[in-house]
Order: structure tokens, then C-alpha cells, then sequence
């Protein structure tokens, strides 16, 4: 019987093993929110999103990819209205076929209020991958991620971000290049199927496209 492959994440980088090796990037280089926006920093990228309970979810990630390149995916979630002790506490990724998964980076930002900079924790997670569909699952520790919040000098309140990205090993082109998310937290209903989902189209690498993936 297969077994799922369970992986610490710890901060920024994530312990080496079967489903990954060191963390990279940062969250600068995945790419920006592009809900609803339509600046050029977002061609090439799709974009979806979706609320449960209080919790806002921005979902995107490449539009395009080529074989061999190594892409991510990204899920950030917000508190509406800035609502207090909210927290979530595991997400879910369905990559398209073809797709082999690298490593998982998960970090809060509070948001900045003048005269403060932003502030950016990395946090802890678990990272499962299940043996037969290929889906990832990151687990918070006990008491799930908080969402940060701020207060401006106005006393109003600010709404942070928890941002979950996930990296993955372009191996195969396939037809179906459907990506899907969905997660839990304080006060989140279970949800049937996917609550946010995206499209990526492969291309050839170098070497043209993998004759056993199509």
C-alpha cells in the first residue's frame, strides 16, 4: 500500500526528503494578486478567488508553463473586514497532471501602517502529498495561522495576509491543465470540490514535449 509523504516545513525552507528539497524564491518572485486587476504584471498569469465563512481566498499561478521549468502556485487569504482571531488551518492543492511537487513556503504579513514597515513572519507547516492523487495538503500547527491584522492611526483596522505557495517540477504536458484549492479555518464550511481553480497551459522546453505525457 502506498503511503502519503509527510514533510516538515519549517520558516522558509523545508527539510529535505522524498517530496522536496530546500526552499526558494520568496514570495516576491511568485508573481502578484491579480483578481480582478488587469495590469501587465499579470499576463501570463491566471487568477480566481472565493470567500468561506470570513475568510477571503486569492488563488493564482502560471497561465503557461514549459516542460522542465519549475512554477508555483499561490493561495493568500484575508480576514474580511478585518475581522479578528481569524486563523487557517490547512490547505489543499490539486496541480495539473505532469506536475511534480518541489516545496511549500508559507508566511503571514501584517501590512503596513505608517510609520511601521511591513511585517513578514514565515511560518511552520506540515506538507502531505497524497500517493495516488498527487494532491498537497499544508497543516498549520495547533491553533492554525493566524490572519494578522493592523490599526491605523484612524483606529480603523487593516487586514493582513497568510500566503501559502506551493512550487512544482514541470515533468509532462497533458491535455487537462486544471489546478484547483480549497482550505479550512475558524468558522469555514466544508466545501464539495474546489473552491477556487485556474488553467495552465504547457509548452515544449528545450527538448520538445515529453512524448510519454500526451
Amino acid at each position: 500500500m502506498l503511503a502519503a509523504l509527510a514533510v516538515v516545513v519549517g520558516g522558509a525552507a523545508m527539510g529535505t526528503g522524498v517530496a522536496g528539497g530546500a526552499a526558494g524564491g520568496g514570495f516576491g518572485s511568485t508573481g502578484v494578486p491579480c483578481v480582478g486587476l488587469t495590469s501587465p504584471l499579470c499576463d501570463g498569469i491566471f487568477s480566481d478567488g472565493a470567500t468561506a465563512g470570513n475568510i477571503g481566498l486569492s488563488y493564482w499561478g502560471p497561465a503557461e508553463a514549459e516542460v522542465d521549468s519549475e512554477v508555483a502556485f499561490t493561495s493568500r487569504f484575508l480576514a474580511r473586514d478585518a475581522m479578528p482571531d481569524l486563523a487557517v488551518t490547512s490547505v489543499t492543492h490539486h496541480a495539473p497532471r505532469g506536475f511534480e511537487f518541489v516545496g511549500a513556503e508559507v508566511q503571514s504579513r501584517r501590512g503596513a501602517v505608517y510609520p511601521d514597515p511591513d511585517t513578514y513572519t514565515e511560518l511552520d507547516a506540515t506538507v502531505v502529498v497524497d500517493p495516488v492523487t498527487g494532491d498537497v495538503t499544508v497543516a498549520a500547527p495547533a491553533g492554525g495561522w493566524a490572519i494578522p491584522r493592523s490599526q491605523e492611526s484612524s483606529g480603523s483596522w487593516r487586514t493582513g495576509q497568510v500566503d501559502v505557495k506551493l512550487r512544482y517540477q514541470v515533468t509532462k504536458s497533458h491535455l487537462d491543465g486544471t489546478s484547483g484549492v480549497t482550505f479550512t479555518g475558524t468558522g469555514v464550511p466544508a466545501s464539495e470540490g474546489w473552491l477556487a481553480t485556474g488553467a495552465t497551459r504547457v509548452t515544449p522546453g528545450i527538448g520538445g514535449f515529453n512524448s510519454s505525457g500526451n
